[in-house]
């Protein structure tokens, strides 16, 4: 950390707010580019905090609230300003002061992004006038209808059952909202690591990895919570809605998600070892995982890696081979 003087600490923090509200500017007014910018605002706090410290990391947001009210409106100033920029920001910046691990940094993230969605859509209503909640469920159907006569005109059977179909996984948002919010909190928190990880070092401060992506195998504690989601919907009765019976519905619905990402996980190592290319690799799950025979059969082949950790069998023959080759060289140069 860089300490200097008090005067130059300052200048620097009002420095980077400014560029802060810049960034949080062309994020909401850019149409495409926009996305990419986002992922960059909690940026300059983090480098406050790592060059002067926390004190002066927390003046930068509230310098950078001041500032977005004025140039883009109280309603950005506290969605965007204080939840986004603020939160993650603040996190990221002690995490990596406080030289984190690349889990532990991504994990804490998750948890305050989703505190900060959290936050943002409570103050959505009273702010806005809206109920944002339901304004996306209702965007949901409206697309689930348009997606149903599209298919309707392309002579697609039974157009109604497809909406209906579309409809009841729109309505099934509303119980699983809270699992959403969590699956999206950990997405950004990856986008907003690989924005560090981008840039962060270039400027001369470390960043820590993350494992090789074909290395990602799940944990066993997530099968207990699989196993326990299952059993509590299958004790309680059909039909009722109870807060236990919602948790396990979301537990659920992350263990799924989770389970699909390690065994996406370990379908690009294998692929890879075999035709040893990440390029094709990488195109090849991609493929498979969006598919409907993909999304029912990676979580299980995953759930059985976590136990027996399949890569260790393509590892020790790797490592047999090349012991093999080792010893006949040796032997080839003895001779």
């Amino acid at each position: 950390m860089n300490r200097g003087s008090p005067a130059r600490s300052l200048a620097e923090s009002a420095l980077l707010a400014a560029i802060t509200v810049l960034l949080m500017f062309l994020g909401a007014f850019l149409p495409v580019a926009g996305f990419f910018v986002v992922v960059m605002w909690p940026l300059p706090v983090m480098l406050v905090i790592l060059r002067h410290g926390l004190r002066y990391g927390l003046m930068t947001v509230a310098v950078t609230v001041v500032l977005s009210t004025v140039f883009l409106g109280i309603i950005q100033a506290v969605l965007a300003g204080l939840t986004i920029v603020g939160l993650i920001g603040l996190v990221y910046g002690v995490g990596l002061l406080r030289r984190w691990s690349g889990p532990t940094l991504v994990g804490t993230g998750t948890g305050v992004i989703a505190v900060s969605f959290l936050i943002t859509l409570s103050l959505a209503g009273p702010l806005m006038g809206i109920d944002l909640i339901t304004q996306i469920q209702s965007t949901a159907v409206q697309s689930a209808e348009i997606l149903a006569e599209s298919y309707a005109g392309a002579g697609v059977a039974s157009p109604e059952e497809l909406a209906a179909e579309l409809e009841s996984a729109v309505a099934m948002m509303d119980t699983v909202f809270p699992a959403m919010i969590m699956m999206s909190a950990f997405l950004y928190s990856l986008w907003t690591f690989a924005a560090t990880r981008l840039i962060l070092p270039r400027l001369g401060y470390t960043v820590p990895h993350l494992p090789a992506f074909d290395r990602w195998r799940a944990p066993i504690w997530l099968a207990v919570v699989l196993l326990g989601s299952y059993g509590m919907l299958f004790i309680s009765a059909e039909g009722v809605r109870t807060y236990p019976v919602i948790l396990a519905q979301n537990a659920l619905f992350v263990a799924n998600g989770a389970y699909l990402v390690f065994g996406a996980a370990l379908l690009y190592f294998v692929v890879k070892r075999l035709i040893q290319s990440p390029l094709a690799s990488g195109l090849i799950t991609a493929v498979v995982t969006i598919n409907p025979i993909g999304v029912s059969f990676l979580p299980l082949v995953a759930i059985l890696d976590s136990g027996l950790d399949i890569r260790r069998f393509f590892d020790r023959r790797n490592s047999r081979e090349h012991t093999r080759d080792t010893g006949h060289g040796n032997e080839e140069d003895s001779k």
